[in-house]
């Protein structure tokens, strides 16, 4: 996992109105840890996009959203706590090809959260789908979809997508979990 901090933004203390940005010229920094992950192709991806009456370029903010909710949960299953673990998402991720989620433990060499996640996968995701679907929120919220850690400062993310694109993950998805 290959991180950078290039900018910061200084907000107002009582708004959370961002006041500037700042740019920053720091070095990679790469940590070497387990990751879970999950994809979706694009023969799943186009009826579910037309289904739910999404644009490809909704993608980046749906798989953002159920990234940032399925790490919100993980520590139910995997017995960690949210600062534990980070993700990365992407529309097409340019090792797979396809629409990917990675969820990675954030200790040097990891610390086993990630295999729990992968072995309880399907309750874990479905976990995350039923969260977004049953949040009240209109468009997302940090009861769901929001993360306090979030490098992108959440933004994109579809809530709508999130429960569309889950649905199209899940419905292939195995009843019983991995031993």
């Amino acid at each position: 996992m290959t991180s950078q901090v290039t900018s910061y933004l200084r907000r107002r203390a009582r708004t959370g109105e961002v006041i500037d940005e700042t740019p920053l010229d720091l070095p990679p920094r790469t940590l070497a840890t387990s990751a879970v992950w999950w994809t979706v192709p694009d023969g799943v991806l186009a009826p579910m996009l037309a289904a739910a009456g999404l644009e490809v370029s909704d993608l980046p903010g749906a798989a953002h959203a159920a990234e940032h909710c399925s790490i919100g949960l993980l520590p139910l299953f995997a017995t960690c706590d949210r600062w534990d673990i980070g993700g990365v998402s992407t529309a097409r991720h340019p090792d797979t090809g396809i629409l990917t989620v990675f969820v990675h433990d954030g200790h040097p060499g990891g610390a086993g959260f990630a295999e729990r996640g992968y072995r309880t996968a399907a309750a874990w995701l479905r976990a995350t789908r039923a969260t977004i679907a049953a949040c009240e929120c209109a468009t997302g919220c940090p009861s769901c979809i929001q993360s306090p850690k979030c490098g992108n400062g959440n933004d994109p993310l579809d809530k709508r997508g999130a429960v569309a694109l889950l649905d199209a993950l899940l419905s292939r998805a195995p009843d019983a979990e991995m031993a």
